[in-house]
This record gives C-alpha cells, sequence and structure tokens, in this order.
C-alpha cells in the first residue's frame, strides 16, 4: 500500500473524506487556487483535533487559569485580595499572609511566615486543672531544681520549688502540625506551638507557614524561642517533632541548634498506665488525667488537608481550627507533666500501675520510695506487686511483713510465695520441718527434690559441708 492509499485509509478511520490527491508535484496537482476541492493538511486537522481534546478536558477538571489557556480562551483573571474559591476542583490565589494574620489574631513577622501570641491567665482552667499547675515541679519525671528532693515524712506531694526556679529557668511545651507522614523531605512542619508557664500565666505562641517559602524563618524563629530554656516537654516529640525539626534545618542548611534537655511524655505515660488504659493516646491522657474532653477538635489527621486547602486558594476556615487544636495540645503538655509526676508517688490515687511506679522510682536509685509506694497501694497490688512488695521488705530486713506477704499469697497457691516461705524457714528460722511442710507443696521437680533430700539430712542431723549453698 502506497502512501497516499494508507493516508487515506488514515482519514476514513476518523471521519474525515480523503483527499482527491496529494499535494505534491508528483501527483500532478495544479498549485493554484483554481483546484475544485481544496483538503486541509494533516498538520492542521491534528492542530484542530487538539484544540478540541483541550476544550473537553478544561471542561472537565475546571476552568482554572492554565486549563483556559492552554483551551486557547485566553487566561482567567486572578482572583483578588479576600476572594475564595472553594471545592477540590477549583484553584486560586490563597489568602494573603496579611489577611491571614488578621483574622487569626495574630501578625506577620516574615515573608510568609505568621505568629499568633497569647498570654492565658494562671486562673483558667484546662479540663478541670487550672494553668498555674504547670508551676509545679517535674521531679522524678525531670531534674528541674538544684535542690535535693524531698525525703520520707515530708508529705505525700512534697514537690520540688517550682520549675520556673530551674537552672535555666524556663519550661517549654513543644508540638508540630506537619504536612503529612509522607517521610524523608516530604514532610514538613507548617505550624509549630510553644507553650511557655510563668507567674503571669501561660504564654502561648504559634507559627504557620503561608507558604513553604517561609520555612527557614519559622526555624530560625524557633530556634530563638528555644533559647536558654532549661527543658523541653512534649508528647512522642522524641520520635516525631525533633528528628523532624533537625532534619527541616539541614535541608535549609542551616546550623544545628543546641537543643536543651528533652522529656517525652509519652513514655513514663506508657510504663504507668499501658496496662489500664486501652490505648496512651495525648487525646485518652487528657481524658483520663485532665478531664478535658474536646469539643468540635480538628483531628491531628486532617490538619495536613487543611492547610493544603488554603493553599490552593481555599477558605481558611479550618486554619483557625489547626490553630486551637495545637494550642490544646501544648497546654496539656505543661499540665500532664506535674500529674504524672503525681502519679509516681500515688499511683493509685490516679489509676496508675503501683509496680511500674516503683520501678520508675528504683530506676532513679530511689529505693525507699519505690517500697513506700508498694507499701501504699499493699490492697491493690497484684500478685506481681506482692511479691516485689515482700522482696523489697525482705531486702530492707522486715522479715515479719514479708513473710506476712508471702503467707497470703500462698494461701491462694502461688508457688513462689510457698518457695519463699520454704527458703525462709530453712535459712532464716533454720525450722527443718516447717520447710519441709512447705517444699512438700512445690511438686516434684529436680529442685524441689534437691531441697527435700538437705532438709530431710539437716532434720536427721547430717549436715554436709555442701548443704550450706542454696
Amino acid at each position: 500500500m502506497d502512501l497516499k492509499a494508507r493516508l487515506d485509509a488514515l482519514r476514513r478511520q476518523s471521519g474525515a473524506a480523503p483527499a482527491a490527491r496529494l499535494a505534491t508535484p508528483d501527483a500532478g496537482v495544479p498549485d493554484d487556487a483554481s483546484s475544485p476541492v481544496s483538503a486541509p493538511s494533516l498538520a492542521d486537522e491534528s492542530r484542530e483535533d487538539l484544540r478540541s481534546r483541550l476544550r473537553r478536558l478544561a471542561g472537565r477538571v475546571g476552568s482554572g487559569p492554565s486549563a483556559a489557556a492552554a483551551a486557547g480562551g485566553g487566561r482567567f483573571p486572578a482572583p483578588g485580595p479576600g476572594v475564595h474559591r472553594s471545592g477540590p476542583s477549583r484553584r486560586g490565589t490563597p489568602v494573603p499572609a496579611a489577611v491571614l494574620a488578621d483574622q487569626l489574631g495574630g501578625q506577620v513577622v516574615a515573608e510568609h511566615l505568621v505568629l499568633v501570641e497569647t498570654v492565658l491567665p494562671p486562673h483558667a482552667m484546662h479540663g478541670r486543672r487550672r494553668l498555674a499547675d504547670a508551676l509545679e515541679s517535674l521531679w522524678p519525671l525531670a531534674i528541674s531544681a538544684p535542690t535535693p528532693p524531698p525525703q520520707a515524712g515530708e508529705g505525700l506531694y512534697s514537690l520540688l520549688p517550682p520549675a520556673r526556679e530551674a537552672p535555666g529557668g524556663r519550661v517549654l511545651g513543644i508540638d508540630t502540625e506537619t504536612t503529612g507522614l509522607a517521610g524523608g523531605t516530604g514532610t514538613a512542619a507548617f505550624m509549630v506551638g510553644i507553650a511557655e508557664p510563668g507567674l503571669d500565666g501561660v504564654r502561648l505562641r504559634q507559627w504557620l507557614l503561608t507558604a513553604f517559602a517561609g520555612e527557614a524563618a519559622m526555624l530560625a524563629e524557633l530556634d530563638a524561642a528555644l533559647a536558654g530554656a532549661g527543658l523541653l516537654v512534649s508528647y512522642n516529640g522524641k520520635t516525631f517533632d525533633l528528628p523532624l525539626l533537625r532534619d527541616r534545618r539541614r535541608l535549609q542548611r542551616a546550623p544545628a541548634f543546641p537543643e536543651p534537655p528533652h522529656l517525652d511524655l509519652l513514655h513514663p505515660t506508657r510504663r504507668l498506665f499501658r496496662g489500664v488504659w486501652p490505648d496512651c493516646r495525648l487525646v485518652t491522657a487528657e481524658q483520663r488525667l485532665l478531664g478535658l474532653f474536646r469539643e468540635d477538635d480538628l483531628p491531628g489527621s486532617e490538619a495536613p488537608r487543611a492547610w493544603r486547602d488554603y493553599l490552593a486558594g481555599g477558605t481558611p476556615d479550618d486554619l483557625g481550627r489547626v490553630l486551637r487544636h495545637n494550642a490544646l495540645d501544648v497546654l496539656s503538655l505543661l499540665l500532664l507533666g506535674p500529674v504524672l509526676a503525681r502519679a509516681l508517688h500515688d499511683p493509685l490515687g490516679f489509676g496508675a500501675d503501683p509496680l511500674a511506679a516503683a520501678d520508675a522510682w528504683s530506676r532513679r536509685g530511689e529505693s525507699r520510695r519505690a517500697l513506700t509506694v508498694l507499701e501504699r497501694a499493699r490492697h491493690g497490688l497484684d500478685v506481681r506487686g506482692a511479691l516485689e512488695l515482700a522482696r523489697r521488705l525482705r531486702r530492707a530486713g522486715r522479715w515479719t511483713e514479708a513473710v506476712a506477704v508471702w503467707e497470703r499469697l500462698a494461701q491462694s497457691g502461688c508457688p513462689e510465695a510457698v518457695e519463699s516461705l520454704a527458703k525462709y524457714h530453712e535459712h532464716v528460722r533454720r525450722d527443718w520441718e516447717t520447710a519441709l511442710d512447705y517444699t512438700a507443696r512445690l511438686g516434684e521437680g529436680p529442685e524441689a527434690r534437691r531441697r527435700r533430700g538437705r532438709l530431710e539430712r539437716r532434720r536427721g542431723g547430717v549436715q554436709g559441708r555442701l548443704d550450706l549453698a542454696e
């Protein structure tokens, strides 16, 4: 099939009439206007078909400026200040930073960066807690003052001087709202909130990007705010917020900032409540420990969508809700720390696990306090907690109290308690008969047989040198 036949076939398939002749000199077609039929060229047809397709696509995806220009219909004028386009299929210019700052009660502090600053009075309530409670000490969660910790007998809630008297003086709660969880360079913080307690109330600062170009300015503002802080408090900040901010500094080629000591409240919350609560999310801790139940709160998972909608020219109303969500987060951080510190002193009073609280004290070298916590929770301990209480009483030389705990557990069939009583009567009281009685309740395992044989020899007056070893 020659070229002309192939082109005619293609025209018929597209619905166009075939040309009578190819406009080439070899075909003998006259090159003047007297030809009876003037067929359009392939280039003209292709151009017209492309325009038609672009017009159809423009009508399908929206009437934005780029679509209109591609369809050959000219450019739509850009919306002026204060004009919003809503809906997922419409795109426009975002609200200018100055207008957004005015709507949110903030100010433009750098290009593409808005700061919203609020001072809340100390008597203001956050759930059932006053903001003034944020000034209580965080010890033993964190050392927040140079004076030694309170000694036993000074009261259940003996606390150190307020956190504001700590070296470096300032405790800051920090939380970020991000563009999503894409990971790597695909995630950035578009909002950072910092709350700082003081005698006059809580100072709350929230920085909001109005474009990615403002990120360097936001990080510089954040570094200045963190300068001189004595302690940084977060919730899952060690895993997410702080590493994210470090990575963004590197991408902006900014120098690494020496971060203050960091207390991530997620970890003590998990230790104290993971066996008690259904989960240890911040919202759960707020409800259980602060009595805060959020109303009309925009979930954190919706924050990235709200910011993207703003950048696309949508209404910024949801950004106000993101701002409120972030404020509640950082205020909760300031109050959760002192409450968790109290829960370490009185775990049952806060519904925490006493054994976990005792373990936290032990990790800090506070064995006496660990024992005191278990004693106060004596009647609410499970088997594990009771065994730990008896073990610590034994180490403190308080044998009578330890035996009372073991006997109570042995009556319920606890094999660890029975074994401890067998050891006690053999090695402390040297009462072979009673030790044999408890050993008989341990079954027929190899250790029980070895112990029984040793006790029978001792009862019969046959003492071997190796019998002294337990």
